[in-house]
This record gives structure tokens, C-alpha cells and sequence, in this order.
């Protein structure tokens, strides 16, 4: 894309200061891109440090995991050795279904487990073609931040997973322990409906826990998909921030130089004149031109 066309006035010497808004526009272009990645550069950085001690920080988190949610584990079993032949079979196979009803609705409305990233919301394309405008190249920054904030969102919500599954752990087996409490109390034992299923939802909740991830490396790998995400995202968005910041200049220089043809038509349209008719200058040994006509009358006398 050109800036708009200065015609250069007579005695210029084809001089073309439309150079210059064309060199200031690519030049606010760069500094909008250079902006663009400063801005999120510190999020970037947080995100690099908190990856390189995922790897060791996760697995400590998923031993600690794993020693409550056997100790549960354990727990449950006497639970369920206990009730189990207090409640009839119709009960039983009602609670399952009602449970996995529910835990259904709980993994639609959450987003579900396992990896929150994936390679299709992460497609960036930074070129600019010739028919781009900055209509066009807002709507791709617009979308583009939309699923680079969902990616951050995502490394956000594992890398919160280092405190949040020792947390989950230990809950499921506090809970675990409260249940077999209840089920020897007097009172409370004898509502053995609600206790199984409070049983069947700590069996769920326990075999969840780790939220999709069987290993270590499924997180970390998921981790790094994101971080790269990120990164994408306002890599592209930064190239497309500079080409709207070059294409809003040149806008500016053609409004501006309309403007000036709209008050300074007179010496426009001068400037027009010079250079589609400029002057030949004249050699000291030719005569003046003599007119066509005049010598086709002299011959006719």
C-alpha cells in the first residue's frame, strides 16, 4: 500500500516529499509492533519461569495427591463393605445413574477435563495481503485475543493445579474419613440412601482427581501447548497491531493531503499544470516560431 501521490511545484527537481508520510507511517508501524510486544513480554516471561519448574513442582504435587486418595481409597472400602447390603439393588443402580447424570452436567458446565488447549484455537496468521483493511485486521486482533486470553486462562488453570490436587486429595480423604464416622453413628447411619451416596460421589470425585492427566507428562506437555499458544497469540497479534498502526497513519496522510487540495486548489491544480506541461526552455540560435498560417498567405500572394 502507497501513501497518497505529491506532486512535486516547478524547479523542484522531481523531488517527492510523499517519501516522507510514507517513511513516518512504516516507521508507526514498527513502534505499535515493538509496543505490542513489550505489553506482553512480563506475561510471557511469568509463564516461561512457572514452565520450567512444572516438570518437578507437579510431580510432588501428584505424590501427595496419590497418598490421600489411597488412604480414601481404603477408606471407602469399608464404607461400602458396611452399607452396601443395607441398600437394595434398585437403590444402588438409582444413585449410580443419578450420579453419573449429575457428574455429566458438572464436566459440560466446567469445560471437562484433561488438556483445556488445543492445536485448532491456536492458528495465527500474521500476513497482511493488499486487500487487508484495518476493518479487516481489527476483526482478526479481536479474535485472536479471544483465544490467546483463552489459552492464558488455560496455563493459569494448570499451573493453579500444583496446590489445587494435594488440596483435592486431602479433602477426599477428609470427607472419606467423615463417612465412615457417619456410618457408624446412631442417628446418622440410618439414612443409608444418602450415606451411599455420598460414597458413590467420593468414588467419582476420587477417580477425577487428577482431572484427565494419567501421568506427569500428559500435564506438562499440555502445559507447554499453552505456553506456545500464548506465545503465538501475541506474536501475531503484535505483526498485525504495527500493520493497523501503518495502514491508520496512511489513512491520516490521504485525509490529510485531500484536505489540503480541498483549501489550496488554485496552487494544486498549478502544480498539476507544471508538471503535465512544463516549460521547454529556449535556445538563443532559434528564432521565433513562425506561424503555420502566416506562410500559407504570403505564398498565396
Amino acid at each position: 500500500m502507497s501513501s497518497t501521490a505529491h506532486h512535486p511545484p516547478a524547479g523542484t527537481g522531481g523531488c517527492d516529499p510523499g517519501a516522507i508520510d510514507e517513511l513516518a507511517c512504516v516507521a508507526a508501524g514498527i513502534q505499535r509492533r515493538a509496543e505490542a510486544t513489550q505489553q506482553h513480554l512480563p506475561q510471557l516471561r511469568e509463564f516461561q519461569e512457572k514452565f520450567n519448574s512444572a516438570r518437578t513442582e507437579y510431580t510432588k504435587a501428584r505424590l501427595a495427591a496419590k497418598t490421600d486418595l489411597d488412604e480414601a481409597a481404603a477408606t471407602l472400602a469399608k464404607v461400602r463393605e458396611q452399607i452396601r447390603c443395607r441398600v437394595t439393588h434398585e437403590q444402588r443402580h438409582c444413585l449410580q445413574q443419578a450420579v453419573d447424570k449429575v457428574f455429566e452436567e458438572i464436566r459440560r458446565c466446567t469445560g471437562g477435563w484433561g488438556c483445556c488447549v488445543d492445536d485448532c484455537g491456536c492458528a495465527f496468521d500474521d500476513t497482511v495481503g493488499r486487500d487487508d483493511t484495518v476493518a479487516t485486521i481489527s476483526a482478526r486482533i479481536a479474535r485472536y485475543t479471544a483465544d490467546t486470553l483463552a489459552a492464558a486462562a488455560c496455563f493459569a488453570d494448570l499451573d493453579g493445579e500444583l496446590t489445587a490436587l494435594p488440596e483435592r486429595a486431602a479433602k477426599i480423604r477428609t470427607d472419606a474419613a467423615q463417612l465412615l464416622a457417619d456410618v457408624c453413628d446412631a442417628v446418622l447411619g440410618k439414612d443409608v440412601v444418602r450415606l451411599y451416596a455420598r460414597l458413590l460421589v467420593l468414588l467419582r470425585r476420587g477417580a477425577e482427581a487428577w482431572r484427565g492427566f494419567t501421568d506427569v507428562s500428559g500435564f506438562v506437555d499440555c502445559l507447554c501447548k499453552a505456553l506456545l499458544c500464548v506465545l503465538k497469540g501475541w506474536q501475531a497479534i503484535a505483526v498485525l497491531e504495527g500493520a493497523r498502526a501503518e495502514l491508520l497513519c496512511k489513512e491520516e496522510t490521504r485525509k490529510a493531503a485531500c484536505e489540503r487540495k480541498r483549501k489550496e486548489t488554485v496552487e494544486e491544480v498549478m502544480a498539476e499544470y507544471t508538471r503535465l506541461c512544463p516549460p521547454c526552455a529556449a535556445h538563443p540560435d532559434e528564432g521565433e516560431e513562425e506561424d503555420p498560417d502566416e506562410d500559407r498567405a504570403a505564398d498565396a500572394a
